[in-house]
């Protein structure tokens, strides 16, 4: 009778043992799966206790190895190759022992990755798990892929078995270790519960001032806070958090290195999820407060000279807004427009900047010095990010006045382009029916032809003319739409860069697993073997997986700013960051849209 095929997992470190000793090969029996976890003197095998129980399951002897016993099978080695010699029935499986203490292991599944402080159901799925099939619903997993999963396990726990069975006979030499471990663990306690006694209320009582709902806004359907009017004050809250969630952060990643033996053991997927969202936020905060630093002296180094340089670059921008303006008044580009409707823009435009620069810009020129000096201490306490921050709340104070030039433009375009479309239908005798949305037949009165006409006639005169003041505008509210785009991609960069995965995915790839390889191997005698080895992360997979989770926080986000009733959903995410999208943008400026920016402070 033929025998079922049996595979035998070995840790490479236990390949040809040196030692004399009568030897036992302890390990895990699962099904038509072996486990060998280690080697152990026969004499010392009876007196200790080495139950683990995990489904029923404990160390058992596998075999022996430079003795015989007749209830167990010897394992001999290959003089050549070092690896125990198999029968035909049994396939050898090499695998590296993984450190749990360094958090290394093997997974059948992709971790996810995860930087962020929001607790959702999905921070528990691998970045790309499927559905579950329908068949296994109703007739469950096959018993292949479990022993694989149950066999995975408890190759992850070999590092904590030995340990167990080492300090199971040598209790005394680990005195001192376990000493000094429990005086790590205690003084650690007593920081962090300084921490949480000191410094964490502060950070909560800050959050919630920044956050207290000030005013509801109908249009949006949101509610605007402190947080939300300023990039500052938003840099300010963020930190906030971080600062609130680093001891929740730092306590999971206790557990996590505490628990890990008994997740395992409990079937519960071990990640090195909080290792990464500690390390990762702890790493952000101490690089953005270094080169906040190292901004700080650079700025009061060059106080003078960014004074001058911003008092400069204001009335530049103010001569060449003013000189746009002149410029669309008289024929711009040859193209001779109506001087009437020229004229009334550009001095309704012209006052509206007279009167912005004499109390708004005037006034930040005369104080640029003290702005100098306020940011650089921002920037000294808060980071470099605060520096951005910064940036974008001028940028915004000094543009406000284009931007609503850009929006009284867009509504007068908007409003005389739907009003020619309407007057058009006169010609084929049309209307638009508002009660059942659809343009229906209509006959019209020849006075009715007439009035249509003659207003047809003048929009369509004074069309020229009201496209060049919307395009100029609309231009330069796309530079400044870049500009703002590109300094809230620095500041995501800066605040939710996965930088430890990506250290991780370079130096130490085991801590980052996304699947296991079974790869076929011939030893110098042509004996067949397996090797397994933890598939890394790929740079796809990371991106992918963080694309994900912050896609769930930025929900999570827009969730605190919504009433009851008028959820967020990821369609509303995915609404939010296609507003800059080059097709989205070029829409909006042919149909005479608002072009807008996504809301930054909202969704981080």
């Amino acid at each position: 009778m033929q025998k079922s095929i049996v595979s035998i997992f070995w840790p490479t470190d236990l390949l040809n043992p040196v030692s004399d000793h009568n030897l036992v090969v302890v390990g895990y029996k699962l099904n038509s799966q072996i486990v060998v976890i280690d080697y152990i003197r026969y004499s010392n095998f009876k007196k200790l206790n080495l139950k683990i129980e995990k489904n029923n399951l404990c160390l058992e002897i596998i075999g022996t190895v430079n003795f015989h016993h007749l209830n167990y099978r010897n394992f001999r080695f290959d003089d050549r190759t070092n690896i125990p010699v198999m029968e035909a029935h049994e396939n050898l499986i090499l695998f590296k022992p993984p450190l749990s203490k360094k958090l290394e292991y093997y997974s059948i599944k992709p971790i996810s990755v995860d930087i962020f402080w929001t607790v959702t159901p999905q921070d528990v799925l691998p970045c790309s798990q499927s559905p579950p099939n329908k068949l296994d619903l109703h007739f469950g997993r096959p018993s292949r892929a479990r022993d694989l999963e149950n066999v995975m396990k408890f190759i992850n726990l070999t590092e904590y078995t030995r340990y167990k069975l080492l300090n199971s006979h040598k209790k005394k030499s680990s005195f001192y270790a376990d000493t000094i471990g429990r005086f790590i663990n205690w003084f650690g306690s007593v920081v962090l519960a300084l921490y949480c006694a000191t410094f964490q209320p502060i950070c909560k009582k800050l959050i919630s001032i920044l956050s207290y709902p000030l005013w509801f806004g109908p249009e949006t359907k949101t509610y605007v806070t402190l947080s939300t009017c300023s990039f500052v004050l938003h840099q300010l809250n963020f930190r906030a958090k971080q600062f609130h969630h680093l001891p929740k952060q730092f306590q999971r990643l206790r557990n996590s290195n505490y628990e890990t033996e008994k997740l395992l053991i409990k079937g519960t997927r071990f990640s090195p999820s909080e290792y990464i969202k500690f390390y990762n936020s702890l790493w952000l905060i101490l690089n953005d407060l270094l080169m906040g630093i190292v901004m700080s002296n650079m700025l009061s180094k060059y106080h003078s000279v960014l004074v001058q340089g911003m008092n400069t670059l204001i009335l530049k921008f103010e001569d060449s807004l003013l000189y746009l303006i002149k410029w669309l008044m008289n024929f711009p580009g040859g193209f001779k427009l109506n001087n009437e409707l020229a004229e009334f823009f550009g001095e309704l435009f012209m006052w509206v900047l007279d009167f912005w620069s004499e109390y708004v810009l005037r006034t930040m020129m005369n104080n640029s010095s003290i702005i100098i000096r306020a940011i650089t201490l921002l920037v000294k306490l808060g980071g470099l990010n605060m520096l951005i921050a910064s940036i974008m709340d001028i940028l915004d104070i000094t543009s406000l006045h284009l931007r609503c030039f850009y929006f009284a433009s867009t509504r007068v375009f908007n409003w005389q382009w739907h009003i020619i479309q309407s007057l058009f239908r006169l010609f084929y005798g049309k209307k638009y029916n508002i009660l059942r949305n659809r343009i229906d037949s209509h006959n019209y009165e020849f006075d009715q032809l007439l009035f249509g006409i003659i207003i047809f006639t003048l929009l369509v005169y004074l069309l020229p003319t009201v496209i060049a003041f919307y395009l100029c505008f609309a231009v330069g509210r796309l530079l400044t739409l870049v500009l703002h785009t590109a300094l809230e991609s620095a500041l995501i960069t800066l605040n939710h860069l996965p930088i430890v995965v990506l250290l991780l995915k370079a130096k130490h790839k085991e801590r980052l697993p996304g699947g296991v390889i079974f790869e076929c191997r011939t030893a110098v005698n042509d004996t067949p073997y397996f090797q397994l080895m933890a598939r890394p992360l790929s740079l796809k997979e990371i991106i992918n997986s963080h694309i994900k989770s912050m896609t769930i926080f930025n929900l999570n986000n827009l969730r605190e700013f919504q009433l009851e009733g008028s959820e967020a959903n990821i369609k509303t995410v995915i609404n939010q960051w296609n507003r800059v999208s080059l097709v989205r943008v070029l829409k909006n400026i042919a149909f005479g849209n608002f072009i807008d920016s996504f809301d930054y402070k909202r969704l981080f």
